[in-house]
């Protein structure tokens, strides 16, 4: 190959090398004329509420003392726990006050009861194991349970020596029909 065909392929490279850095430097809009690009834009200010420098939390940052945990951040291990005082427990002073009575349970169960129609006079049904108690309201069962109230449903009971109360509901099936027998 001759110098001169030499030349000729330098010059035709050269000439393709340049033509790809002008199209690669110009911009994708075509070329920018100088003034063109700013004339059609608005300016616009950026948005900030307030630009002022907030010098107060400059300050308490500035004051902020660092307090280490004594962990080692460059290691994996966690720190030792920490012990927490347990606070003593509370002890009440002087006597403790006497624990609540117990409540009255009773000997014996109410099954149902009878109604006088003529004199609307409730009769109840009690029993105790085998034995069977027909009372009327006021009466004594056991001589120390006192029956205050019969209702459909509930008999209410009082102990007369301690004047406990206990509400005893009906057991068994039921009531006995209006005007049924009123025999004691």
């Amino acid at each position: 190959m001759s110098s001169q065909t030499k030349t000729r392929i330098l010059v035709g490279l050269a000439a393709i090398l340049a033509v790809i850095v002008f199209f690669n430097l110009m911009p994708a809009g075509g070329p920018v004329t100088p003034g063109a690009a700013s004339a059609g834009q608005q300016y616009k200010a950026i948005a900030v509420e307030n630009p002022a420098l907030h010098l107060d939390r400059i300050e308490r940052l500035r004051k902020l003392e660092y307090k280490p945990t004594g962990r080692d951040i460059f290691t994996a291990e966690l720190p030792k726990p920490v012990e927490v005082k347990q606070p003593e427990a509370y002890k009440p002073q002087g006597p403790l006050p006497p624990p609540p009575e117990p409540p009255l349970t009773v000997p014996f169960k109410f099954y149902g009861f009878s109604q006088d129609p003529a004199t609307g006079k409730k009769q109840g049904f009690f029993n105790s194991s085998d034995d069977v108690f027909i009372v009327g309201e006021g009466d004594l069962v056991l001589g120390k349970y006192r029956i205050l109230s019969i209702g459909n449903t509930v008999a209410e009971v009082e102990e007369v020596s301690s004047g406990k109360r206990v509400r005893l509901n009906l057991e068994g099936g039921g009531a006995a029909p209006p005007g049924g027998s009123s025999e004691n």
